[in-house]
């Protein structure tokens, strides 16, 4: 067997794990876990910038729960947009069971194509959770090259993996602990054509709640982000795992709240290992039940290799200002400043931008 067989098939063995858990008895004085027999959930969204009005990004989303027994559930998440030059894509973001074991403790089981189970702005990419128009660049970007291999590896993803989690949590508390076929510095479609190769990675993470509106965590990843070369390399050429640590923190206070994410990448590389940091900071402040204000900022360090094979330090940065609307219940208009540069580059990239959101769920 080989090495890009193994981590589907331990993927697939702990979803079998899960729907077998799901459907054995349990004792009836267990409390089962609330949830709702259906839900659907959608948005749409459009945006264009001063750059090119005319040539607008779009973006689908719709999320269907459905319960197939107390304490299991089914979600399916198809997702699609359309990139400014014409170009579409289409995805399946989640495809997974979640079972809820009826037991005092809370334990969670998510199986089958799942949310990312590491970083914080991963949970609001949707942009009906997301107060700006931008999302941090470094979730679709990808790092320049740091190595005579360039893998076009992220500083963290913005897909979905094929994996299994075991999560927990209490009043202070929570934590996960599993495994997915991705590294999660490389975005992998699953259904797509150009998928890169199935590997194995363990991760973990977890957070504190101290007191109601503030939460600190972090998570760590680790598994290869690139296949073994299939000729034997000399012991100067380094392996192909990467370790991922994120630490996160939001606080919310009135109508008022701020997040922060920090993330280290550390990959195998030629040498001594290449390794990328970055972070992302946001505020977000309600002026009324209508009217809201946003600010992100971002910043990625990474190792760039120069055409003598040495490494550099480069950075990019990206920053945007937003106000926002609400006109109804379901629809949000935004208008931002935003402005970038990447690496190597020096002068800075300026442009206005002009959102619209539509978004309902249905119960």
């Amino acid at each position: 067997m080989t090495r890009t067989l193994l981590p589907t098939r331990s993927v697939l063995v702990a979803c079998t794990t899960v729907l077998a858990l799901s459907l054995a008895p349990t004792r009836a004085s267990a409390q089962p876990a609330a949830s709702e027999p259906w839900a659907v959930e959608a948005v749409v969204s459009g945006s264009s910038d001063s750059h090119g009005f005319d040539d607008p990004f779009f973006l689908f989303d719709v999320t269907g729960t459905g319960r197939l027994r107390e304490g299991l559930d089914i979600i399916v998440r198809p997702y699609a947009h359309r990139l400014t030059g014409g170009d579409w894509t289409f995805e399946m973001y989640q495809l997974q069971v979640r079972y809820v074991a009826p037991i005092r403790v809370p334990l969670r089981f998510d199986a089958g194509i799942i949310a990312s189970p590491l970083g914080l702005n991963t949970l609001e990419l949707v942009p009906s959770k997301n107060p700006t128009v931008g999302a941090p660049f470094f979730y679709f970007a990808p790092l320049p090259r740091f190595d005579a291999r360039y893998e076009g590896v992220q500083l963290i993803s913005g897909g979905y993996p094929l994996g299994a989690i075991a999560s927990s949590s209490g009043a202070h508390w929570d934590a996960r602990a599993g495994i997915t076929d991705q590294s999660p510095t490389r975005k992998r479609n699953v259904f797509g054509s150009q998928a890169p190769d199935a590997e194995l990675q363990v991760l973990a993470g977890g957070g504190y709640t101290p007191v109601a509106g503030a939460r600190v965590g972090a998570s760590f990843a680790r598994g290869a982000y690139r296949k073994s070369p299939a000729i034997p390399q000399p012991s100067a050429v380094a392996g192909t795992d990467a370790t991922m640590v994120t630490v996160e923190g939001e606080y919310a206070i009135g109508y008022t709240r701020v997040t922060g994410e920090w993330i280290r990448d550390a990959f195998d590389a030629t040498g001594e290992p290449a390794v990328a940091r970055g972070f992302s900071l946001m505020a977000t402040r309600t002026l009324t039940p209508r009217w809201f204000i946003a600010g992100r900022a971002n910043r990625v360090s990474s190792p760039v290799i120069t055409p003598a094979l040495d490494r550099v330090r480069q950075a990019a940065s990206s920053g945007e200002g937003t106000v926002g609307y609400r006109l109804n219940p379901d629809v949000s208009l935004r208008a931002a400043y935003q402005m970038s540069r990447w690496f190597g580059v020096e002068p800075w990239d300026r442009a206005f931008v002009m959102s619209a959101v539509w978004a309902r769920r249905w119960k």
